[in-house]
């Protein structure tokens, strides 16, 4: 059976352990800023930095496991984030605490390489299934890290323990792609996503030069014999469909996360609305989106077989659609986001499920890798991006002075929902794709 086989289960108790990182961490992130004395603004660059780190990492590191091995790059990441966690337990002042969550940046690494490594081992279409099982244990893993609040020593722990599983028990993978790592291309995406990000994250002068990187980046990937990403895969009829979901699902899911825990934590006294709720409540009201995600992940691989991944994507992002879009018309209450939070959790949990299998049956052999790694960094940018209009909106519509008016948030809220309801049919309008091979340019090399 697909869920025996070993690899899998192996690499879904990888996958838990990032997810208690991901769901822990951000817990533990205010006592650690009150324990060494900075504020909120330093809190927001501890985060931004881990984020930036992970868009420039994620795809050059799924070049190099393409290349060299994807098992391989899965160690050296793992090493490279039990680094950035043991740096954070440690740090005794801020500087400390951004070189440690920098380091923790490449904990994005390493889902798209166990992608790889699935279909690898696996084949197209096992290691397609076995995805929402990976999903669905990330998810449980960041409940589990949001309620249990794991201190930062256990917490460093468990990259030590998942570095101890694969380098035990985790093969290689046997595909190699042909070329080399084309460097110059490396340092101009490094520098291009590196100022995009931090111009959607407030310094918008950042974002012309960001442009222009990028611009020479695409120049040079369509010259070069062995580019670090084939930038026509993101322009194929079979591939950019599914980069186009990735984005606009990475927009509604964290466009809408700050906003929404601002909301609920805002005093009606003070604002006119919001729930009051604090950390414990918080959390609390967070459950239903993750419950839903988790229950869409793994039901999402049964109900594609059933009936047909496009239309049960499709369904996805309709659910999603309409998750916020009720909790943009009633929100006054904390029962009243429930039901829809569960509702858009169910809806994303699907898409999160589908989408990368749907990718690796429409890239070559040889590009899984930087292919599922593409595919994270456009959910990544997608989450600079919403993230910097939200914060846009919730600074311009103002009930008064550093207070934004209700309607800022309705505008959120409806923006999700508008972004998932354009995924209904482009989810629908996909192609079957029955193997990637035709797509192959050159032979792959078994090592």
């Amino acid at each position: 059976m697909l869920r025996s086989h070993p690899l899998i289960v192996l690499l879904v108790l990888v996958e838990f352990a990032s997810g208690v990182l991901q769901g822990g961490f951000p817990i533990l992130l205010p006592q650690l800023a009150s324990t060494l004395h900075f504020g909120a603004g330093g809190q927001s660059l501890a985060l931004g930095v881990e984020f930036l780190v992970a868009g420039v990492a994620v795809p050059l590191t799924s070049r190099l496991g393409d290349l060299f091995g994807h098992r391989r790059l899965l160690l050296a990441t793992l090493a490279l984030t039990l680094l950035g966690y043991l740096a954070t337990a440690l740090a005794r002042d801020l500087t400390a605490v951004l070189l440690g969550r920098a380091l923790s940046g490449f904990l994005s690494c390493w889902l798209p390489l166990e992608f790889a490594l699935l279909r690898d081992r696996l084949g197209e279409e096992r290691g397609s299934r076995a995805v929402g099982l990976l999903v669905g244990s990330l998810t449980l893993g960041s409940i589990t890290g949001a309620v249990l609040r794991p201190g930062l020593w256990p917490l460093a722990l468990l990259p030590a323990l998942a570095l101890l599983v694969v380098w035990r028990w985790v093969p290689e993978s046997r595909t190699r792609a042909q070329g080399r790592l084309d460097w110059l291309g490396a340092l101009l995406l490094s520098g291009g996503l590196g100022l995009l990000f931090s111009g959607l994250s407030g310094h918008a002068w950042l974002l012309v030069p960001a442009v222009a990187l990028l611009a020479l980046f695409v120049r040079q990937e369509l010259r070069t014999p062995a580019p670090t990403i084939d930038v026509r895969m993101l322009v194929r009829r079979a591939t950019a469909p599914v980069f186009g979901l990735s984005f606009l699902l990475g927009c509604a899911l964290y466009g809408s996360q700050a906003p929404t825990l601002s909301f609920q934590a805002a005093r009606p006294a003070e604002t006119g609305y919001g729930l009051a709720a604090d950390s414990q409540l918080l959390g609390l009201l967070s459950l239903p989106a993750v419950l839903g995600a988790l229950v869409g992940a793994v039901t999402a691989d049964r109900l594609a077989r059933r009936f047909g991944p496009r239309a049960v994507l499709g369904c996805g992002f309709a659910l999603s659609a309409a998750g916020y879009t009720l909790i943009a018309l009633a929100h006054a209450a904390a029962w009243q986001f429930l039901a829809p939070s569960a509702l858009a959790g169910f809806g994303a949990g699907l898409g999160l499920s589908l989408l990368p299998g749907l990718l690796m049956h429409r890239l070559p052999a040889d590009q899984t890798g930087v292919g599922t790694g593409v595919y994270n960094t456009l959910k990544t940018l997608a989450g600079a991006t919403a993230g910097a209009v939200s914060a846009v909106l919730l600074d311009s519509l103002l009930l008064r002075p550093g207070i934004p008016d209700q309607s800022a948030y309705v505008t959120v809220w409806a923006g999700c929902a508008a972004l998932c309801a354009l995924g209904v049919p482009v989810a629908f309008s996909l192609r079957a794709e029955r193997s990637s091979e035709r797509n192959v340019a050159e032979p792959a090399v078994t090592a």
